[in-house]
């Protein structure tokens, strides 16, 4: 039992290991109170993952690798070979699919919600919130100091040293109270011991003291609670912050990925593209061998055959950029090789009423939400810098108790010492305060201007965004007819393709394959704007995974 006694009077004040884990599950608590009471995701409380070597922070002179000029070498690249280039091309999709990895919509969503560097810096966002919550929590509750000096003096006398040694032990506690104020209790021992002198005088004695400090005028009532109210608030708007980001990211993944869909399928398009093209060049070769053409339309179609080549090449360039950066920005290795796959959403045009969406909108848009409870601070500025204008009136209160002569322990509860009274100081000068009051003035009606705005943008947004489905509906059923005509124009050349110049037919395949670029694209701007109707009304919802979780209209 002494041993417990002892090991937790040494934790105490010094603290031992373990705290901090006490400190993450107590962050990890908080949040997943916050979250949960408004129907959100919490991230898991933050751990250590380690850092750099003691010896790297400590080096005062790090090194710089910086090779000269003549060290660096070069080697010319031999001559491109249209030929090589062409089958490289040919082999381009073939590569892809055996040496890569075909990662779904949903898989990349599950993925890029545990790695990505931005869904992690978001959590470190609301981490860094719980963390101030709990440290304002922690200034609230009783807090405990001790302090041990220890003295060792000497004083000289005819050749001889009177040696003492004194060991004070200081103690205290003190507690903030609600409404201002605080209340501390402490207590003082002394021990004092001589060590090598001609004389004994040994001493030890101990007191006590309780005190009280609360205001009663200026800095009183909710003006004394202000930091600990504003980090709970601030805890609130750093959740909706976090959740209003998953849905932003959800929105941004989903566009990334599809554009990628997108550009994968116009390569297959422009392959289509290659391969006619490269079919009329050996048509127009041969019509031109047997005396039927001009060695112009052969030479053209040739021409037009390696212009193709090359722009598929540019594009298969941005393909693999884009996949790169992808792999970056969901946080997946980026020497691994990927795929994406054609992936619907499954998202359908809904019928609402417009007025109706923009009033949910106005109540459900947690960045609204987040905007107009600010108002509601600086609201609480404004009062509390009319309190500073009060005068200042506080009641002090204390009481003391000595420990009977060279005892430690030895109290006699008819010793103890009372003080009570009351400290006022006019306002006389409250100058710099009376124009505090007006710059919070100005502060609020800022902020109420920006939270009318903020409401006007998201009655904008979702009216837009409803106009962007209608749009994108018209434009996928006016490219889906392109299509058709440009099939039907290039199959009525391959039926007679003597009649026809070669300007004309590859024209006719440019055509076709602009058509079903356009016609795919214009798919995914639909979905999106779908999508991007959800986040601007406030009805997208994304799951704990990262995946999204279908509104109720959807499924009537």
């Amino acid at each position: 039992m002494k041993k417990r006694v002892w090991l937790f009077l040494f934790c105490f004040p010094f603290g031992c290991g373990g705290s901090l884990k006490d400190i993450d599950r107590r962050v990890d608590v908080l949040m997943f109170s916050t979250s949960t009471k408004m129907g959100a995701v919490h991230p898991e409380a933050w751990s250590d993952s380690g850092g750099f070597t003691v010896d790297s922070l400590t080096n005062a002179e790090p090194t710089t690798v910086n090779p000269a000029a003549d060290l660096l070498g070069f080697i010319p690249a031999t001559r491109l070979d249209e030929d090589e280039i062409a089958k490289s091309l040919d082999r381009a999709a073939d590569d892809l699919a055996s040496s890569g990895e075909v990662l779904s919509l949903e898989e990349v969503l599950v993925w890029a919600n545990e790695h990505a560097k931005e869904m992690q810096f978001a959590q470190y966002d609301y981490l860094s919130s719980t963390l101030s919550l709990l440290r304002e929590l922690h200034l609230w509750g009783p807090r405990f100091y001790n302090k041990i000096d220890s003295t060792v003096s000497a004083d000289s006398s005819s050749g001889l040293y009177n040696t003492s040694l004194a060991v004070v032990n200081d103690f205290n506690v003190s507690h903030k109270l609600p409404n201002g104020g605080t209340v501390s209790a402490g207590a003082l021992t002394t021990i004092a011991r001589d060590i090598h002198t001609t004389t004994t005088e040994n001493s030890k004695s101990s007191s006590l003291q309780l005190s009280l400090d609360i205001p009663l005028l200026r800095g009183a009532g909710t003006a004394a609670q202000e930091s600990l109210i504003q980090s709970k608030r601030n805890l609130i708007y750093a959740a909706r912050s976090y959740e209003r980001f998953r849905r932003l990211f959800y929105r941004e993944i989903v566009g990334d990925y599809l554009s990628l869909v997108v550009q994968k399928q116009s390569l297959e398009n422009a392959q289509r593209g290659v391969d006619s093209l490269r079919q009329l060049a050996k048509r127009q070769a041969a019509l031109y061998v047997s005396g039927r053409t001009r060695l112009y339309d052969s030479a053209d179609a040739e021409n037009q055959a390696l212009a193709s080549v090359a722009r598929l090449s540019q594009s298969w360039e941005r393909f693999r950029l884009a996949l790169d950066r992808f792999k970056i920005r969901i946080g997946w290795p980026i020497e691994n090789i990927i795929q994406v796959a054609p992936a619907p959403l499954g998202l359908v045009p809904p019928d609402v009423d417009a007025e109706i969406v923009i009033g949910e909108a106005l109540q459900y848009r947690l960045d609204l939400q987040n905007e107009k409870d600010r108002v509601i601070d600086t609201q609480r500025g404004v009062e509390n810098s009319l309190n500073d204008l009060l005068p200042d009136l506080s009641f002090t209160a204390s009481s003391s108790l000595a420990s009977n002569d060279d005892q430690v322990l030895g109290f006699d509860m008819e010793e103890v010492d009372y003080l009570a009274g009351l400290s006022l100081s006019l306002p006389l000068d409250r100058g710099v305060e009376k124009i505090k009051v007006r710059q919070q003035q100005i502060v609020l009606e800022r902020a109420k201007r920006k939270y009318k705005e903020s409401r006007d943008d998201v009655i904008v947004s979702v009216r837009s965004s409803l106009r962007n489905i209608e749009v994108f509906q018209f434009t996928l059923d006016l490219q889906e007819r392109n299509v058709k005509i440009a099939e039907l124009g290039l199959d009525s050349i391959n039926a007679d393709p003597d009649r026809v110049s070669v300007l004309d037919q590859t024209r006719a395949i440019s055509d076709l394959q602009g058509a079903q670029d356009a016609r795919d694209s214009a798919k995914k701007d639909l979905e999106l704007s779908i999508l991007g109707y959800l986040l601007q009304a406030g009805r997208l919802r994304v799951s704990e995974n990262g995946t999204l979780l279908l509104p109720v209209f959807q499924q009537e």
